[in-house]
């Protein structure tokens, strides 16, 4: 499918976008997100999608002067190699996945001046799982439903409703700033996320504990639960013991189900932790709407970045909180 750019002109005669670079190398899994999610379209199917480390990637625009809904890339492991076809300032956030422009090393969590012809590449990430790279201006793509992130599943938004590939040439939109206003920014060591192996991640407990055993429950709190290889965007498995289930949960109308974990559909949230049989599993970003399982805790939406930056064989450890904790974090971010 070809992509032929249409720019949008103002009435002085500006451009409100310019060609920004071309995609040598993918990467493992490239696409374009925004803050900007799908709201209130769950009844539809659609989920919100957007970056997986929300925090991260929103300090990347910070840097840049960006306004809310700027796009920009989410690298999954092994990044993509870029070359420019203009000047602008970039930053780098997340998981270290050891950029380098023109073979040089550049820091995360700086501004990063790159000229036309230059090549950001990225080595592999060997602590977290996603890597943010944001544009001044952010990335121009159309918006989607309210959003210009991907969801790759349905071919839906971000661009061409895709990963990016070899020969993609994508535009970002006109900067806020003077470029030279944005050089030299860097973030303080105390706001800069966390990123490790082993991760402690809150939650609610709710709306179906009932169905466990207490015996159940202090095990899902209290046991070191391993991140599976088949986890992605979609929802997260962990590997671990098995649980009894409560009488209730075995001692129910036929219509939900054989399994004791099985229940009649109903609509759950992004965060919702899944028993599927006896495999827990975190619901994320691009996550349905509707499900058949159990969900006896809720990751709040605080710790969902913790999930996001997780990868296979990394340790998980739960710890309850309650609703009014759960509240104030979320305003404290």
């Amino acid at each position: 499918m070809s992509h032929k750019k249409i720019f949008e002109v103002l009435p002085d005669g500006r451009q409100t976008s310019q060609k920004m670079f071309e995609v040598l190398d993918g990467g493992l899994e490239t696409t374009v997100q925004d803050s900007q999610v799908r709201v209130g379209l769950g009844a539809f199917g659609v989920p919100r999608s957007g970056p997986m480390d929300k925090r991260s990637f929103e300090l990347g625009n910070q840097l840049l002067g960006n306004n809310d809904s700027a796009a920009g890339l989410e690298i999954q492991f092994t990044g993509p190699k870029l070359r420019f076809f203009d000047e602008t300032v970039i930053a780098v956030t997340g998981a270290n996945n050891y950029p380098q422009i023109n073979q040089k090393p550049v820091s995360l969590w700086h501004t990063l001046q790159v000229q036309p012809g230059d090549i950001l590449s990225f080595g592999h990430a060997t602590v977290g799982a996603r890597t943010y790279v944001t544009f001044a201006g952010g990335i121009d793509v159309p918006p989607v439903m309210g959003s210009r992130s991907t969801f790759a599943q349905a071919g839906l938004g971000g661009f061409q409703g895709r990963k990016l590939e070899r020969k993609d040439v994508i535009h970002t939109l006109i900067p806020s700033f003077p470029l030279h206003q944005l050089m030299g920014k860097s973030l303080p060591d105390e706001v800069i996320p966390e990123i490790s192996h082993h991760w402690e991640v809150e939650v609610i407990q709710g709306p179906h504990d009932d169905w466990l055993t207490s015996e159940d429950i202090q095990q899902f709190l209290s046991y070191n639960w391993v991140v599976s290889s088949k986890s992605n965007r979609i929802g997260y498995r962990l590997e671990g013991p098995q649980f009894q289930f409560a009488e209730n949960a075995h001692r129910k109308p036929p219509e939900n189900g054989s399994h004791p974990s099985n229940k009649i559909d109903y609509g759950c949230p992004v965060g919702a932790v899944l028993f599927c049989g006896q495999t827990p599993t975190i619901l994320l970003a691009d996550c349905p709407s509707l499900t058949g399982y159990m969900t006896p805790f809720t990751v709040i939406e605080h710790s969902l970045r913790r999930v996001g930056q997780a990868r296979p064989r990394d340790i998980i450890n739960f710890k309850q909180v309650s609703l009014d904790e759960a509240v104030r974090k979320l305003r404290e971010v």
